[in-house]
């Protein structure tokens, strides 16, 4: 399997340099290339595609739908107010970047967010889409959620955890294309262990775990907030 023809770049010299970039990346962290059929570096932002046809790309300011979100304030958004409305600071560790969706839109909202992600593609595709928006108070490192908690001295107000698993009630990609994601990203069958070692960090404020509706909580929450199709699980900082 010759690597190197995954990458499009229609032989721009600047495009042949990423892709250099992003193939030495990808092989340093022993990445899966083989779902892989292309990834279009000639393309606004990089589009993905596996062997079946399904593709994707992360793109922070053409896709609306998905990171120019309706937003009032950060005292009245139903994300943040599970994240205390900035009562506890404005610091914000996100321990699932995924599309980064989350994460943007916190951003926009004020807050000072650092978010993880564990596959090396993804994580590649959010740096780039994050060059689209150099204003945002946000930055993506390439970690798991474990190693990094158990690795670094933890400096945050509130962690945020929007775990894969279980299947969500609605997904920012068409179901094809959000199958070859989670193919990715895998399934966080570790959630419960990451959301424990999250509790034991002292210095955070909250921690607040994302979940489909009728999802059972990882672990018993001291509170919860609601809307139609999700919910965020509360430990910390709440008032029973």
């Amino acid at each position: 399997m010759n690597i190197k023809k995954i990458f499009i770049n229609s032989e721009n010299i600047i495009l042949e340099k990423k892709s250099g970039q992003w193939l030495q990346f990808l092989t340093e962290n022993d990445f899966d290339f083989q779902t892989i059929q292309q990834i279009n570096m000639s393309d606004e932002s990089p589009v993905i595609m596996d062997k079946s046809g399904n593709k994707f790309s992360i793109d922070f300011v053409n896709d609306k739908v998905n990171y120019t979100k309706k937003k009032s304030s950060i005292k009245t958004e139903l994300i943040s107010k599970a994240l205390g409305g900035g009562k506890f600071g404005l610091n914000i560790l996100d321990l699932s970047a995924g599309l980064g969706i989350d994460a943007v839109f916190l951003a926009q909202l004020g807050y000072s967010v650092i978010a993880l992600e564990r596959n090396p593609l993804i994580y590649l595709a959010l740096n780039e889409a994050l060059q689209q928006k150099p204003e945002l108070n946000l930055s993506f490192i390439f970690s798991d959620a474990l190693t990094y908690l158990k690795s670094q001295s933890i400096n945050t107000d509130v962690i945020y955890f929007d775990p894969m698993f279980p299947e969500k009630a609605k997904s920012a990609l068409p179901r094809q294309e959000m199958v070859f994601f989670r193919s990715l990203v895998g399934h966080d069958a570790d959630a419960a262990e990451v959301l424990d070692f999250a509790l034991k960090i002292k210095s955070v404020k909250r921690v607040v775990v994302k979940r489909p509706i009728k999802a059972p909580a990882l672990m018993r929450p001291m509170s919860s907030i609601e809307g139609k199709l999700i919910r965020f699980d509360l430990y910390r900082g709440v008032r029973i």
